[in-house]
Formats: structure tokens, C-alpha cells, sequence
């Protein structure tokens, strides 16, 4: 558990991510746009790149924001089976860890490289003398799967409101280990859990369906 002198910045930081979460999740409509949320991820893209040199940090974050979920949203359109994205979640559990812990993002960290300035959402802060972060990778990771769960049909508002959770919780761990922690482990299972029966359903679908096309 975190120290007691941790948990005002524990509930903000908290506060925080539900927030970007629930901005996320709400333009999840945005999935109606097909191949055009690419041109809206390019646009996103270029005014958070823009927004981050100038140092707009509220225009900064929304853009961020769009970009990450047009880029997911499209993404998890674009997968035509439940296969590829059972094969996706187990995927990103590997690579996270080897990312954070080993590899690219362990040592974009160390170097103190101001990349991590274009990489990351700062996240709002109320009341507290600190910053927030959230990997742009981890966001599109969460629309990818919300647009999963429209597509097949599986607990969109579970799904949402768990994936959430594993942000908090991994952020928790986060302060409690005093370092950075890799958020798409947790992400995944809780995506996985909120719709274990049904992605099994799906699945056996699947591949009884291609059973009678050979």
C-alpha cells in the first residue's frame, strides 16, 4: 500500500486518469468515421506536437487525446477476428515488460530525453505541486479495446469502467514500488476478465465457422 504521506497524491493522480479515461471512452463515436479517423489522427497529431513545443498543456492534453484514440479506435477496426485481438492482449503483456523494464521506454526514461515530453499525456493535477503521465501507447491500447468491445458486441460500459480501474491500479503500485510500472499488463487482463465468457463465446464461433469452410 502506498505511505500515508502519498495518498493526497494517490486520489488526484486517480482523479486524473478517470478523467482522461472518460474523455477517451466518449469519443469512442468517433469509430463511425472508418479510414477518416487517420486523417483526424494526423491532424490530432501535428497540434499535440505543436501544443507540446509551445507548452499548451491543456491543448497539449486534448490533442494527445484525440490523436491516441483515433489511432486505437482505428486500429480495433481494422482486426477481423476475435483471434487477433485475444492474440493482441497476450502480445502487449510480454512486450510492455520488456519495454519498461529492459528495453526502449526504460531507457527513454533514464536518458531524460525531451521525447518523453511527445510520448506521454500530462494528465490534470488538482491542488498538488506534480505531474501526471500516461504513455500515448497506453491510451490507444485502451480505445483499441473499447473499439473491440463495440465491434464484438462485448460489455462496452464494464470494459470501460475496468480498464479504468487497471490505470489506477497500476498507478497505485507505481507510487507504493517508488517506479514506473507498466500499465498495458493490467490494462489487458481487465479487458480479458470484464469479457472472459463472451470472448470465448466469440472465439468458438470463430473457429467452428472456419471448421465449415474447409
Amino acid at each position: 500500500m502506498a505511505a500515508d504521506g502519498d495518498t493526497g497524491l494517490v486520489l488526484v493522480f486517480a482523479l486524473g486518469l478517470l478523467i482522461a479515461c472518460g474523455l477517451s471512452s466518449s469519443l469512442s463515436f468517433l469509430a463511425s468515421l472508418g479510414h477518416r479517423l487517420l486523417l483526424l489522427a494526423l491532424l490530432a497529431g501535428l497540434a499535440s506536437a505543436g501544443a507540446t513545443a509551445a507548452g499548451w498543456g491543456t491543448a497539449e492534453m486534448l490533442a494527445k487525446l484525440v490523436f491516441a484514440v483515433c489511432t486505437g479506435l482505428w486500429i480495433g477496426l481494422m482486426l477481423t477476428s476475435i483471434s487477433q485481438v485475444l492474440l493482441i492482449s497476450g502480445l502487449i503483456i510480454i512486450v510492455d515488460f520488456y519495454s519498461v523494464f529492459l528495453g526502449p521506454t526504460k531507457k527513454l526514461v533514464e536518458s531524460s530525453s525531451n521525447w518523453i515530453n511527445y510520448l506521454t499525456i500530462n494528465l490534470p493535477v488538482f491542488g498538488e505541486p506534480a505531474v501526471s503521465r500516461l504513455g500515448i501507447s497506453d491510451m490507444i491500447f485502451f480505445s483499441l479495446f473499447t473499439a473491440a468491445a463495440l465491434t464484438y458486441r462485448l460489455r462496452r460500459t464494464i470494459t470501460v469502467l475496468t480498464m479504468a480501474a487497471s490505470f489506477v491500479g497500476t498507478m497505485i503500485a507505481g507510487v507504493a514500488l517508488g517506479k514506473g510500472v507498466p500499465a498495458l499488463p493490467l490494462l489487458s487482463v481487465s479487458f480479458i476478465l470484464a469479457n472472459a465468457d463472451l470472448l470465448y463465446q466469440r472465439f468458438m464461433t470463430e473457429k467452428n465457422a472456419d471448421r465449415k469452410t474447409h
